[in-house]
C-alpha cells in the first residue's frame, strides 16, 4: 500500500526511477527527461564525433558530452544565464541528468555541474568557425531525423526550416562578448 511504480526508467541510467511523489527534491525534474531525449536522439555522440575539442586533454575535469548536456539541459529547463550553473551545481536532478556516472554515483562529491567559467570556455570553443559549421549541420541532422521518423523513412522533396536564434546574454564588456 502506498508503493508507487516508476513512471519512467531512463535508458542512460537504469538505477534511476522517476515517480510522482509529494516531496520536492528538485524543481528541475524535467532535466532527466531532457537527458533521455538527448540519449534517444544520439545527437551528443554525433556532435562529439565532429566537434574540434581544443582543450588540453590532461587538464580536463568534464568530458565534452557532459559540457554539451549541461548547456542543452539548462537551456531546455529555461536557465539562460551561465551563472545559473553555479547556483544549480548541487541540484540532484540536474547532476543525474548531466553526469556520465551511473547509479547514484552522479550524486557523489565531485560530480557537480560545470562552473560558469568552464561553460564560457565551452561556448568560446563552440564559436570557432569549424565548430559553428558542425552546429549548423547538427540542426539539419536533427531536422532530417525528425522528418524521417514522422514519415517512416520516406523522403520529402522539399523542407522549410524556420530557425530562430538563441540569445546568450553577456554582462559587462569582456573581450569577444559580441
Amino acid at each position: 500500500m502506498g508503493e508507487a511504480s516508476p513512471m519512467l526508467i531512463p535508458t542512460f541510467n537504469r538505477a534511476l526511477h522517476i515517480e510522482a511523489r509529494p516531496d520536492r527534491l528538485s524543481a528541475d525534474g524535467g532535466s532527466v527527461l531532457l537527458r533521455e531525449m538527448l540519449e534517444q536522439s544520439g545527437i551528443i555522440d554525433w556532435l562529439i564525433a565532429r566537434l574540434a575539442d581544443c582543450r588540453a586533454q590532461d587538464q580536463i575535469d568534464y568530458q565534452l558530452a557532459e559540457l554539451l548536456r549541461t548547456v542543452l539541459v539548462l537551456y531546455g529547463q529555461g536557465w539562460r544565464d551561465q551563472d545559473d550553473a553555479d547556483a544549480l551545481r548541487l541540484d540532484p536532478a540536474l547532476r543525474l541528468a548531466i553526469s556520465e556516472a551511473t547509479g547514484t554515483m552522479a550524486l557523489a562529491d565531485g560530480h557537480n555541474l560545470p562552473s560558469q567559467p568552464t561553460l564560457s570556455r565551452l561556448l568560446e570553443m563552440l564559436s570557432q568557425p569549424a565548430n559553428r559549421r558542425v552546429l549548423q549541420q547538427a540542426v539539419a541532422e536533427m531536422a532530417s531525423r525528425r522528418v524521417r521518423a514522422v514519415r517512416r523513412g520516406h523522403r520529402l522533396r522539399q523542407v522549410t526550416l524556420d530557425i530562430d536564434g538563441l540569445p546568450i546574454e553577456v554582462h559587462g564588456n569582456q573581450p569577444k562578448s559580441a
